[in-house]
């Protein structure tokens, strides 16, 4: 009977010790998935956004004043004829990943590439006050960093750079594949400016002019044409202050 007992005693314990080894497992297994999603949600959104996803399951659109970066490679169809397509692609993925850095050096967020279009935008989602200077910040070092890829391609690459500043909509959009993006007109002016812009040169409007006219000097446009829009002043980027 007490040799009974005992044998049972035992085989409680083992299970008992059974129970919180694969419970410690199945923690582990638990915060290793954790982390894992937590980052994949991190590298697909801005993490403040991210972190409010997780938490609260939704991120309201909300109004903002930030700075709107766009850039396009001049020429970049004519280019794509002479290149085959994996030439194409890794070039742009050299020169992509190398404007991410940058962005995120100056507190900006990228917000997507379509082909060789680059947009960035800097005080959204998280609002700070010298979101132009960063973007033209940026800007410069975009065409540094193309100035010495150059020197190390058998390609010459040129592109254009427009900057606006003004009040958007920040939201994420899409069920799959979510991201965070800016809405509004100012986007499309932003747009504008890029398409309007100069090769080389930082094309600049006169409200992202005004919150940076301390930093940097400016050279004046005049108004220029912008399509489907009234006519704007615009100012080219010569250096920083």
């Amino acid at each position: 009977m007490l040799l009974h007992e005992y044998i049972g005693s035992l085989a409680i314990i083992e299970d008992d010790n059974i129970q919180k080894r694969l419970l410690k497992e199945l923690v582990k297994k638990y915060v290793a998935l954790e982390k894992r999603v937590d980052g994949l949600l991190k590298n697909t959104l801005p993490g403040e956004v991210a972190e409010e996803i997780k938490y609260h399951w939704a991120y309201p659109p909300r109004s903002c004043e930030c700075t709107i970066l766009f850039t396009d490679i001049v020429g970049f169809t004519h280019l794509a004829e002479r290149m085959s397509g994996e030439h194409l692609v890794d070039t742009l993925d050299k020169i992509f990943k190398k404007f991410d850095d940058i962005v995120n050096s100056f507190r900006g967020t990228k917000i997507k590439t379509i082909g060789d279009a680059y947009m960035a935008v800097f005080g959204a989602p998280h609002a700070y006050d010298d979101h132009a200077v960063m973007a033209i910040r940026s800007a410069l070092a975009f065409l540094r960093f193309l100035d010495q890829f150059n020197g190390d391609s058998d390609q010459h690459f040129q592109m254009r750079i427009g900057i606006h500043t003004g009040k958007v909509i920040a939201g994420v959009v899409g069920k799959e594949r979510m991201q965070f993006d800016v809405f509004g007109d100012h986007v499309n002016i932003a747009s504008r400016f890029e398409s309007s812009g100069i090769p080389g040169r930082i094309n600049v409007s006169e409200a992202a002019y005004r919150k940076a006219q301390g930093s940097f000097v400016f050279e004046e446009r005049g108004e220029i044409a912008l399509k489907n829009k009234a006519n704007m002043k615009a100012y080219l980027v010569v250096k920083e202050v």
